[in-house]
């Protein structure tokens, strides 16, 4: 029984004793939480009055901002926005709306004052510079009308003296009219008398005159009239020599004559190579003086030899002037695939005459046409893929040809008539033929279209112009 009662005291002893030390530990616990709440409650006081301090702060600064700008202290934020609004839009409209602050625009108001200052200033030293330019041009205006007021009193004086010198002269000159009258009178009745004595001559010579058209009228009615439009020869010849195939014909030095020149000979008979038919050519070999030249003969026909006296006649050459060609497509005389343009112009230049335009690069035409341009030579068509330019070339040369009415020719039928033939290519056969001596060709050639029917004939050549 007594230990029971000493277990129960033990447990009450444990249990206040375990009270007590949770008490304890209450206490401690509630004395740090006061601890922390004052610290709290101090530091919060602290940032109060700090953030008090701060907004006083900013509220004088504020104030001092509104000064500064002319606002009063009392004016929120609503009406200075409505203040800078306005002062912007009569002050900063025409800046950028980036740059639109009271700063910025009192920045460029000064610079502009500045600016007009020193324009100011600058525009107040030309105008007494000005002021002293002209101080000194009126000073040298004083001094030239003073120096012109004595050279005039000085013209004046030399303007009485020639008034007198004329009168004088005006005198003698009448005195040598009335003389003149005179002598004119005097004349007058001598040029009557001379004047009736002439007409009596005149009378007797339009009476003789009369008689003489009669007798022309009577002559010309017993003549062939002649044709206005026959083309005349370039010249005749006076000798022929079958055996050496050579002729002399009557243009030389004199006529700018020179060797390689070719004509065409026709009939003496004939007074119109227009209309003649042609018998042979010749080529010019030797000047032998003024108006006497050899040349060999190039072509002839055995049943029309070249007799004295035939006349000959020459596309190029005319005698003192220089006759144009143009020259369009293919030229190859040997049909050896190399052109012969170079041959061809050499030609045309020692007959005296003068190539007008050839085909350029890319199509484009060296030198012009015009209209006394006489012959377009046309060679054959390019009608291969690789010559694109040369066909691009003919095209604007033949229709540039038909717009101003040159006469076109083929290059065989420009030759013939020059008398002129080409050394044909020549290609030996057997086996040591090769494929290349026989390029291939169209089936037919290219023909352009005549501009006149009578090919074969000789034509007219164009006048000289007269400028």
């Amino acid at each position: 029984m007594a230990s029971r009662d000493n277990q129960t005291l033990q447990i009450s002893v444990i249990s206040l004793a375990i009270l007590l030390i949770l008490s304890l530990v209450g206490l401690v616990l509630l004395n740090n939480a006061r601890k922390t709440a004052d610290a709290r409650a101090t530091q919060a006081s602290s940032s109060a009055q700090e953030a008090r301090t701060a907004e006083a702060q900013a509220q004088a600064e504020a104030n001092q901002y509104k000064i500064w700008m002319g606002f009063p202290e009392a004016d929120g934020l609503e009406t200075l926005q409505k203040s800078f609004a306005e002062d912007m839009a009569s002050f900063g409209s025409t800046f950028d709306e980036n740059s639109r602050f009271y700063r910025t625009i009192l920045q460029n108001i000064y610079e502009e004052n500045r600016k007009l200052a020193q324009s100011e200033g600058d525009a107040k030293s030309e105008v007494k510079s000005l002021k002293e330019r002209l101080l000194a041009t009126e000073t040298e205006k004083d001094k030239q009308i003073a120096e012109f007021s004595k050279k005039m009193k000085e013209v004046e004086a030399d303007a009485a003296a020639e008034r007198n010198k004329f009168a004088e002269q005006d005198k003698a000159i009448n005195a040598a009219k009335d003389e003149i009258a005179a002598q004119l009178a005097e004349q007058r009745t001598q040029i009557d008398e001379t004047a009736a004595k002439h007409a009596a001559e005149q009378s007797s010579l339009n009476e003789k005159i009369a008689k003489l058209e009669r007798v022309i009228e009577i002559l010309k009615g017993n003549q062939v009239d002649p044709d206005p439009f026959a083309q005349p020869a370039d010249g005749v010849i006076r000798y022929v020599n079958q055996r050496n195939g050579t002729v002399w014909i009557n243009l030389g030095e004199a006529d700018n004559l020179r060797p390689q020149v070719t004509f065409s000979v026709y009939d003496g008979d004939q007074s119109d190579a227009l209309s003649a038919e042609r018998k042979g050519s010749i080529e010019v070999t030797r000047i032998l003086s003024d108006h006497m030249a050899e040349a060999k003969i190039t072509d002839d026909q055995a049943t029309r030899p070249l007799l004295s006296g035939d006349k000959v006649y020459s596309q190029v050459w005319n005698p003192g002037r220089q006759v144009g060609f143009a020259i369009t497509g293919v030229i190859d005389f040997n049909d050896d695939g190399k052109s012969d343009l170079d041959q061809l112009k050499q030609i045309i230049v020692l007959n005296n005459g003068k190539v007008d335009a050839v085909p350029g690069e890319g199509g484009t035409i060296d030198g012009k046409m015009t209209v006394d341009t006489r012959y377009l030579i046309i060679g054959k068509h390019p009608s291969d893929a690789r010559q694109a330019d040369l066909r691009s070339s003919w095209e604007k040369m033949s229709s540039e040809a038909t717009t101003l009415g040159i006469e076109t020719k083929t290059l065989d039928e420009f030759l013939s008539l020059m008398g002129w033939q080409a050394d044909r290519r020549t290609v030996s056969l057997g086996t040591r033929a090769r494929s290349e001596d026989f390029p291939a060709g169209p089936a037919e050639d290219y023909k352009p279209m005549k501009t006149d029917p009578r090919a074969n004939l000789f034509r007219p050549r164009k006048p000289q112009p007269s400028y």
